[in-house]
């Protein structure tokens, strides 16, 4: 899947402190044991920068590193610190809470204009999926919280589906997948936390086979410059195109 693939393909911005990307959807952050032989998104970023700026490599006791993860099929902005010093004051900058990320989902049902979803979550093996997932836990789940509002609506012969964007206030892993199947209003093809039977018929009528879950913005102090920024990553091909499919089929409202 991943073959040929290259960074320099998604670069939204690059100056020697960060190398801010567009990941596509089917991209894993790191290898783990089942997919030991795939690319990954950190091998591919050491690929460009050993072409394009050695040093990095070579940095003692550090190597370039993400500040954050998107998961395996969730695309969009994704932050690269290049230096110790850029890393610390990213992470410093997501332990208290002064960065921004927004994402676009596409879930079931219709929501209400704007809501928090406030669910403690614990991480939990799953024996039958053989993968780690979340599950609401209100006594001993780590506090999370995720924002929305509605950005469009569609009512075809899938049901009722909702666009929206969400901001996730807190970062537990699969957090945004997991709170909004907890409310039962699942990410569309999200293949873990998901509706199997929704996703059926849309990789059979639309041959949409990825979860409709894309990073749109990100917002953070630069670390050297003490500059606000602000990075956007426009949806993707397919994102858009499955859209255009649920417009085309009936008419949306905002």
């Amino acid at each position: 899947m991943t073959a040929g693939l290259s960074v320099k393909n998604w670069i939204l911005f690059e100056d020697e402190s960060l190398l801010v990307l567009n990941k596509p959807a089917g991209l894993a952050m790191h290898n783990d044991a089942r997919q030991s032989h795939e690319q990954t998104a950190i091998s591919l970023v050491h690929q460009y920068l050993e072409q394009t700026q050695p040093e990095l490599l070579r940095q003692p006791d550090f190597s370039p590193a993400f500040m954050h993860r998107l998961d395996k099929e969730t695309s969009g902005v994704l932050v690269l610190a290049k230096t110790h010093e850029a890393l610390k004051n990213l992470n410093r900058q997501l332990k208290f809470k002064q960065t921004k990320k927004t994402y676009l989902a596409l879930v079931r049902g219709e929501l209400r204009e704007i809501g928090s979803i406030r669910l403690r979550l614990s991480k939990q093996f799953n024996r039958k999926r053989w993968k780690e997932m979340m599950v609401v836990d209100k006594q001993n789940g780590m506090h999370a919280q995720t924002d929305y509002r509605v950005l469009e609506k569609f009512d075809g012969c899938w049901g009722k589906l909702s666009l929206i964007e969400v901001s996730p206030i807190t970062g537990r892993m699969h957090q945004i997948r997991a709170h909004f199947a907890a409310i039962q209003h699942p990410i569309v093809g999200d293949v873990l936390y998901g509706d199997s039977e929704l996703n059926q018929q849309f990789a059979h009528e639309m041959q949409f086979t990825r979860q409709f879950l894309h990073c749109a913005g990100m917002t953070f102090t630069h670390p050297q410059t003490q500059i606000p920024i602000e990075f956007r990553a426009l949806l993707t091909t397919e994102l858009e195109a499955l859209l255009e499919c649920l417009r085309a089929a009936a008419p949306s409202t905002q």
